[in-house]
C-alpha cells in the first residue's frame, strides 16, 4: 500500500518526529524545551510533508490518518508557514472531513476568510465532491457529517439494529441526535434513549431539549421520569437509566416503542447493572419484535457481541472506526534524580519515547497529592481545560485546597459568585467547594447535586473554571472535554487499579474538537502504577457481566443451592442478580438446557418453584432480589397477618412516621437483605426527610448536629465528612438499595392482602420506588421533576405553589403564568426554568 510505504520512509520520519515535538511542546507552558525551536522547524520541508500528509489521509489506517491530522494542524500554527502551505493544510483537513479544525483557524485568523478562492479548481471541485458525500438532508436543512458519522447514517438508512464504536470525540452522540431528529420528522415515535447513569441523563435531555427547540418541532414530549401523563397523539421520548426503563415498562403496559438507543452500551459488563441492561433489552426486544435498536460504545473491538442480545429478524449490521477528530498526547513526567522540583517530559509513542524537556516546580512536593497538584499548576500556568483525575471524593477536595493555596489571584467572575451562594444554600456553607470556586477551581463527582454538577459543567466549558478534579464518573461518559488531563497510579473506587480499558476511555477526554487542536494526556511517574499506561490504544474487549458468571458457573450454583445467603447477597450483588436473570427466563420458559450449566439450572429451579409460590409477574418485577428471599418475606407476613395493616409503610408526612420507618428498615434488614440494626434509626431519619422533599443541605445539617452531640464522633465526623457520607448516603442506599428493596417490600406486600380478602388496605400502599428515586412524594413535585428540573429547583419552586396535585400539563401552565424573575430564587435555578420554557 502507498500510505503505508510512504509513512515508513526514514525521511519521513524524520520529519514527522519533528512536527510530534513542535506540535506538543508549544502546548506546555514552563517547558524548558530540549531543542530549540528553530532548530525543529529546519528540519521540516513543508511542501513535502504535506504532500505525503495528502496521501495519507485517503488512508484507513488510524496512525496515518493521525499523522494526516496532525501535521496539517501544527501548519497552521505556524507563522513561518506560507498561505499556499496553510490553504494545502486546510485541504487535507476537508479531506478528513474536519470542519470543526478548519473553523477553529478561521477564528484564530489562521486561513483567510477567503481562502478557498485561492484553491486550484481540481482542488475546489474535490472539496465540493466531499462535502456533498459527507452531507444529509433534514428538514429541508443541509447537515455536514464528518466520514464517520456519514457511515453510521449510511447503516441506519439500511439497518434496523446497529452497533457502532469509535474514540470518545469522534462526534457519536451528535449523529444519534440526528438519527433521533429523523425518526421525530417521520411521524408520532415512542423513544427510549438509555445512559448508564442519573448525570448523564441531564445532559442527554439537554442536548434533545436544544435539538427540538433549534428545528422548531412541536408536540414533543420529553421525560425522565418512569411514571407521566402521557398523550398518545404526541412523539414521546424518554431518557432513562436501566432502572428507570426498568419501572416504566411495568406501569406502561400499552404503550409500544419504536426505537431504543443505548449510549454506552459497554456498560453490559458492569456487573449487576449489566445484567439488568442486558435483562432490559431482552425484554424490549421480546415485547416490541420490529423495535429499532443502536448501540453506541467507545473504541471497542467486538461491538457486534451487542447484536446477539436484539433476538428478532431484524436486519442488524456494526460499525467500527478508528476515526481520529483530534490529536492526543501521551505524556510521560518523572523527576529528575536527585531533584524533587526539577521533572522530566517525554511524548510517549507506541514504538519509543521522545525526550520533550524539563518543567521546574514552585517547590518541592513530598505527597502524593502535592506532585499531582504542583505539576497540573506549572504544566498548564493557570489556562483554562485542566482535569486532574483523583481516586475518590476525599481526595478530590483535598486536591482542591491544594491547588487554592498556589494560585493568588481570584475570579471576578459573577457567575461564579452565583454557584458559590447557590452550593452554600443547597449543601453547607463550609463545603469546601465555595472556597476553592474563587479561583476557578471545582471538584466533580457522581454523589453532587444535578444542579451544581450541571453548573460546573457549563462554567468548565466556558472556561471560567480552570481546574476541574474529577473521580471515575469521568469514565460514565460524561462529556467533559479538556485541554489536559493529568493522572497519578489512578484508580476506580478505592482499590481497583485502572485497566487499559478504562485508562484509554478516561485519556479520551483529552482534546476539545473544534476548541484546540491536541489534547495532553499527562501519566506521573507512570512506572510506579499498578498498571501501567500502554502507548497502544488497544480497542477494549466487551465482556458481557452475564457471560462472566457462566464462565464461573460454579460460584452461582453454590450461591443458589445454599439458600442464596443475605451476607453473601450484600458483597454479591452479581450473583443475586444472576439468580433473578436466570430464573426469570426459567418461569418465561426461555432457559433451555443446551449448556451443562444451564441444565443444571434447570434441575435446581424445578425444586425452588415447587417452595416459592409468591405469583411469577412479582419475580419478574423485582430483578435483583433472589425469589428465595422473596418467599421468606412472604412467609414473614403470614406470621404478622393480625397486624398486617401496621405493616403498610406510611406518606412521610404522617405522624409518628420515624417509628414506622424505623420499623420497615428493621423488616427488610431481617427479610429481603441484612442491614446493621444499629444504622436503623439514623436510616429512617434520612429516608423520611428525603422523601418529604426536604433540602440536602437540611439532611447535612441535621446529620453534622447528630454526630456532634456524640462525644465519640466529634472529633472523626468533620463537616467535609458529613457531608460527603449524606450524599453517598442519598445516592446508594436511598435511591438504590432501599428503593430496590422497598420496592419488592410492597410488591409482596400487595399480593398478600389481596390473598387474605384485604384489598380495602391496598390503596393505602405509597409508591415508595418513585419517591425514594426523586426524593419527592407530592404529584407536583414529580410532575415538574417530568418536565427536566432538577430536585433543586423543584423544591425551591414549589414553596411557591399551593396546589400539591398538579399533572405536568397543570405545573407546566403554573410556571409560564407566572413571572419567574420576581421570585427570590437564584439565577440558576431562574436559568433551570427558564430551559424548560
Amino acid at each position: 500500500m502507498l500510505a503505508d510505504k510512504i509513512y515508513n520512509l526514514s525521511s519521513f520520519q524524520r520529519q514527522f518526529e519533528a512536527v510530534q515535538i513542535l506540535s506538543v511542546s508549544e502546548t506546555i507552558s514552563n517547558l524548558i524545551w530540549n531543542e530549540a525551536k528553530d532548530i525543529l522547524l529546519s528540519k521540516i520541508d513543508w511542501n513535502n510533508i504535506l504532500s505525503i500528509s495528502s496521501v495519507l489521509s485517503y488512508s484507513d489506517n488510524n496512525n496515518h490518518l493521525d499523522a494526516a491530522l496532525r501535521i496539517s494542524q501544527t501548519c497552521l500554527t505556524q507563522q513561518s508557514t506560507s498561505e499556499t502551505q496553510k490553504n494545502a493544510a486546510a485541504i487535507i483537513l476537508e479531506n478528513l472531513t474536519n470542519r470543526p479544525a478548519i473553523a477553529l483557524a478561521l477564528d484564530r485568523k489562521y486561513l483567510l476568510e477567503d481562502y478557498k478562492s485561492n484553491y486550484p479548481l481540481a482542488f475546489k471541485l474535490q472539496t465540493i465532491e466531499s462535502e456533498i458525500k459527507n452531507s444529509i438532508i433534514v428538514k429541508d436543512r443541509i447537515i455536514h457529517l464528518n466520514k464517520f458519522q456519514k457511515s453510521v447514517h449510511d447503516l441506519y438508512e439500511l439497518n434496523d439494529t446497529i452497533s457502532i464504536s469509535a474514540p470518545t470525540s469522534a462526534g457519536k452522540s451528535y449523529i444519534l441526535c440526528t438519527i433521533l431528529l429523523e425518526e421525530l420528522l417521520d411521524g408520532v415515535k415512542n423513544i427510549v434513549y438509555l445512559v448508564p447513569t442519573r448525570a448523564l441523563i441531564s445532559q442527554v435531555e439537554f442536548d434533545l431539549r436544544e435539538l427540538i427547540k433549534d428545528n422548531d418541532l412541536k408536540d414533543i414530549n420529553i421525560s425522565t421520569v418512569p411514571q407521566v401523563d402521557l398523550d398518545n397523539t404526541k412523539s414521546n421520548v424518554f431518557v432513562f437509566t436501566q432502572e428507570r426503563l426498568h419501572w416504566f415498562l411495568i406501569d406502561n403496559h400499552s404503550l409500544r416503542l419504536d426505537l431504543l438507543i443505548v449510549d454506552e452500551a459497554h456498560k453490559i459488563e458492569d456487573s449487576n447493572r449489566g445484567m439488568l441492561l442486558q435483562q432490559k433489552i431482552e425484554e424490549v426486544v421480546s415485547k416490541f419484535s420490529d423495535i429499532k435498536i443502536y448501540f453506541s460504545s467507545p473504541f471497542t473491538s467486538n461491538p457486534e457481541i451487542l447484536l446477539e442480545n436484539v433476538k428478532n429478524f431484524s436486519k442488524k449490521e456494526k460499525l467500527n472506526t478508528q476515526f481520529v477528530s483530534v490529536n492526543q498526547n501521551l505524556i510521560y513526567i518523572n523527576q529528575f534524580p536527585r531533584k524533587r522540583d526539577i521533572w522530566s517530559l517525554s511524548l510517549c509513542l507506541f514504538n519509543k519515547k521522545i525526550s520533550l524537556g524539563i518543567i521546574k516546580l514552585h517547590d518541592k512536593p513530598d505527597t502524593e497529592i502535592k506532585k499531582i497538584t504542583y505539576i497540573a499548576n506549572k504544566f498548564s500556568e493557570n489556562n483554562d481545560g485542566n482535569i486532574i483525575y483523583s481516586n475518590g471524593a476525599a481526595e478530590a477536595e483535598k486536591t482542591a485546597l491544594l491547588l487554592y493555596q498556589i494560585i493568588k489571584e481570584e475570579t471576578k467572575s459573577e457567575t461564579i459568585n452565583e454557584l458559590i451562594k447557590l452550593v452554600k444554600n443547597t449543601i453547607h456553607k463550609d463545603y469546601a467547594l465555595c472556597k476553592v470556586l474563587k479561583k476557578g477551581i471545582a471538584f466533580h463527582y457522581g454523589n453532587m447535586p444535578l444542579l451544581i454538577r450541571q453548573e460546573i459543567e457549563r462554567l468548565f466549558k466556558n472556561k471560567e473554571i480552570r481546574y476541574l478534579i474529577c473521580t471515575s464518573t469521568l469514565l460514565e461518559g460524561i462529556n467533559l472535554p479538556a485541554k489536559s488531563i493529568f493522572i497519578r497510579k489512578p484508580t476506580r473506587g478505592r482499590s481497583h487499579p485502572l485497566d487499559q480499558n478504562d485508562f484509554w476511555n478516561l485519556a479520551g477526554r483529552a482534546g476539545r474538537w473544534g476548541k484546540e487542536y491536541s489534547g495532553n494526556i499527562i501519566c506521573i511517574e507512570p512506572h510506579d502504577w499498578d498498571i501501567q499506561p500502554n502507548p497502544i490504544k488497544s480497542k477494549q474487549l466487551i465482556r458481557r457481566a452475564i457471560d462472566k458468571i457462566e464462565n464461573n458457573s460454579d460460584e452461582l450454583i453454590k450461591y443458589i443451592v445454599d439458600g442464596s445467603p443475605r451476607n453473601i447477597a450484600n458483597s454479591r450483588q452479581d450473583l443475586e442478580f444472576a439468580f433473578g436473570y436466570y430464573y426469570s427466563k426459567y418461569i418465561s420458559g426461555s432457559l433451555i438446557a443446551d449448556s451443562d450449566f444451564y441444565a443444571r439450572l434447570l434441575e435446581l429451579f424445578k425444586g425452588i418453584k415447587k417452595k416459592v409460590i409468591i405469583p411469577d409477574y412479582i419475580i419478574i418485577r423485582n430483578p435483583g432480589i433472589s425469589p428465595i428471599a422473596q418467599q421468606f418475606l412472604f412467609d414473614y407476613f403470614n406470621t404478622k397477618i393480625d397486624e398486617i395493616e401496621k405493616l403498610i409503610p406510611v406518606h412521610p408526612y404522617d405522624v409518628d412516621t420515624l417509628d414506622d420507618y424505623i420499623n420497615l428498615v428493621g423488616r427488610i434488614g431481617k427479610t429481603l437483605s441484612e442491614y446493621p440494626p444499629q444504622l436503623n434509626k439514623p436510616r429512617a431519619i434520612l429516608l423520611v426527610n428525603w422523601m418529604k422533599g426536604m433540602p440536602l443541605s437540611y439532611l447535612i445539617s441535621s446529620s453534622y448536629k447528630w454526630y456532634q452531640s456524640q462525644e465519640k464522633y466529634k472529633k472523626e465526623k468533620n463537616i467535609a465528612v458529613v457531608i460527603r457520607e449524606v450524599m453517598d448516603n442519598v445516592e446508594t442506599f436511598v435511591r438504590f438499595r432501599f428503593a430496590k428493596e422497598s420496592s419488592c417490600y410492597v410488591d409482596i406486600l400487595r399480593y398478600f392482602l389481596e390473598l387474605n380478602d384485604k384489598k380495602d388496605l391496598i390503596e393505602n400502599i405509597p409508591e415508595l420506588n418513585l419517591w425514594l428515586e426523586f426524593g419527592v412524594s407530592q404529584k407536583t413535585h414529580l410532575s415538574l421533576l417530568a418536565l427536566g428540573l432538577s430536585r433543586n429547583t423543584v423544591i425551591e419552586l414549589t414553596s411557591y405553589i399551593t396546589n400539591s396535585n398538579m399533572s405536568k400539563d397543570e405545573s407546566f401552565e403554573w410556571i409560564k403564568n407566572v413571572d419567574i424573575n420576581t421570585l427570590e430564587l437564584s439565577d440558576i435555578i431562574i436559568q433551570d426554568i427558564k430551559r424548560i420554557l
